[in-house]
């Protein structure tokens, strides 16, 4: 029963990682992300991103440069081992970059760290999906 509560738990974070996303908000980045180190991201096309500052750079680097982002979480599956938990799922973005629309599949794995504030994300990496 207690796995479940967690489960659920680690999936409104998730849903709080894709809400700054949407909103293109760098604030709620900053509160979705762990507070101690390591945090790191792998946006797709890009290579490793390691630390708190570089991880947020990079968000506001993506956010500076989309005019919109909405994003579609699929088949989101919770995991938890302890503290952490990763989902994995599949993401489909819809976004506008230099007036156009940009459509995309990603198959994303977001790990997540137990502090004293509840789950909050750890890594993220974002992979795109070809021919699905």
């Amino acid at each position: 029963m207690a796995e479940m509560v967690d489960e659920a738990a680690v999936l409104v974070a998730n849903s709080a990682f894709y809400d700054a996303l949407d909103n293109l908000d760098l604030e709620r980045m900053d509160a979705v992300l762990v507070t101690l180190e390591p945090v790191r991201v792998v946006h797709p096309g890009w290579g490793l991103v390691s630390g708190r500052e570089a991880v947020l750079a990079s968000w506001e680097r993506i956010f500076d440069n989309a005019g919109m982002m909405q994003f579609t979480v699929a088949e989101a599956e919770a995991h938890i081992d302890g503290d952490f938990a990763w989902v994995i799922c599949v993401e489909r973005l819809t976004s506008v970059q230099g007036g156009q629309v940009v459509e995309g599949l990603v198959q994303a794995t977001n790990l997540f760290r137990r502090e004293a504030t509840g789950w909050r994300i750890a890594h993220h990496h974002g992979s795109p999906v070809v021919g699905r």
